[in-house]
């Protein structure tokens, strides 16, 4: 299907508006945040707002999609020179975004109450983000990349230890003197090498 002109202006409409549903989601909560003051930060009238989302679970479904959308795309742009590498670039780039940090608590603590916020951040971004990163664990398995480890714990001690960073980051407790490279980089080597000592590994194979 070929692209018009007037497709790529909605689309950027929508993308001009989720970034700010997302932002105002990251500051005031889902439940405080309104439609209103939404349309304000994108810039539109409450209108125009509602000619692209019917309401705000709507852009609720398109904050967590466009949030699922942009890890995934991160995910196939990353060029390693092996899965180390890859995981370490990983690691960095959800390190270093505060904004989604921030959205992941909100989503994390609205859900707890409201089915929308759970059924939708949940089944529409995180199921989809541990599936494919247990897909990639897989074919790295067969490739022989990969040691033969359970795919599915795999993928969630990865996510796991990216969530638990971005709470404890939120909460204020954070690396001193560690950019996003240097973490994701430390992080991976933990998880790729684990805690025993080289040495002792060495003397038991």
């Amino acid at each position: 299907m070929i692209e018009t002109r007037r497709d790529r202006r909605i689309a950027a409409r929508q993308a001009q508006i989720l970034d700010a549903a997302a932002h105002v989601f990251s500051q005031k909560g889902y439940q405080n945040a309104t439609t209103k003051e939404i349309a304000e930060v994108a810039d539109v009238s409450e209108g125009t707002l509602y000619n692209y989302f019917a309401n705000k679970r709507d852009l609720l479904i398109g904050v967590a999609r466009a949030y699922a959308d942009e890890i995934m795309a991160d995910m196939a742009i990353i060029q390693p020179e092996g899965y180390e590498d890859y995981l370490a670039q990983f690691m960095a780039n959800r390190f270093r975004r505060g904004r989604e940090r921030r959205l992941f608590m909100v989503f994390l603590y609205e859900s707890r109450w409201n089915e929308d916020v759970r059924r939708y951040y949940v089944e529409e971004a995180m199921h989809h983000i541990i599936a494919q990163t247990e897909q990639n664990i897989r074919d790295l398995i067969a490739q022989g990349t990969l040691r033969d480890v359970d795919p599915t714990i795999a993928a969630r001690t990865m996510s796991a230890t990216i969530m638990g960073f971005a709470a404890l980051f939120e909460l204020g407790i954070t690396v001193n003197h560690s950019s996003p490279e240097l973490l994701g980089t430390q992080v991976t080597d933990i998880l790729w090498n684990g805690l025993r000592n080289q040495e002792e590994n060495g003397r038991e194979s």
